[in-house]
């Protein structure tokens, strides 16, 4: 007969699954994925103890010279300190993602624009030859930050995709 004290296989298989779905927390540097990364990007992020937040433009071109059914989606991304700072001088902006719903799509931006137009407190870039999803429906477009070997996500939600005619 079972001592009651001792914890059954179902016990401890429930004990595993917990410690699985959990991770481990924020004490270790696991590695996870790239699409749950994305999908819970913060809407602003601290960089050397300065707040930055993604603002981004979408749109498709529909004007007479392009394809009865549009030009692939552009999407054009901006990161700005929400103090008026200056940008650190290696802080770079070098991929974005479009999610859309269950879909995603990413891009780097090209070589030569990898840092992008700069003011003191904006940096800005744009990638191209996405899906042609929309117009008038919304995104989540999400930046990846780069300063030196360090990373960082930051998201503009709810970005609508508009048209051009």
């Amino acid at each position: 007969m079972k001592d009651a004290r001792s914890p059954s296989a179902a016990a401890w298989l429930l004990v595993l699954i917990s410690v699985v779905m959990t991770g481990c927390g924020t004490a270790c540097r696991c590695r996870r994925s790239e699409a749950t990364s994305v999908a819970t990007a913060p809407e602003r992020v601290e960089i050397d103890g300065h707040e930055y937040i993604l603002t981004a433009n979408a749109w498709r071109d529909f004007q007479p010279v392009a394809p009865p059914d549009g030009q692939p989606l552009i999407v054009v991304v901006k990161v700005s300190p929400t103090d008026a700072q200056p940008l650190p001088g290696d802080l770079a902006i070098d991929r974005v993602w479009v999610v859309n719903g269950r879909d995603r799509w990413s891009a780097q931006p090209e070589a030569a624009s990898l840092r992008g137009v700069t003011t003191p407190t904006n940096l800005e870039t744009a990638v191209r030859g996405g899906p042609k999803w929309g117009p008038g429906i919304k995104v989540d477009v999400v930046a990846r930050l780069r300063q030196g070997k360090s990373t960082f996500l930051v998201r503009a939600a709810g970005v609508e995709v508009r048209r051009t005619d």
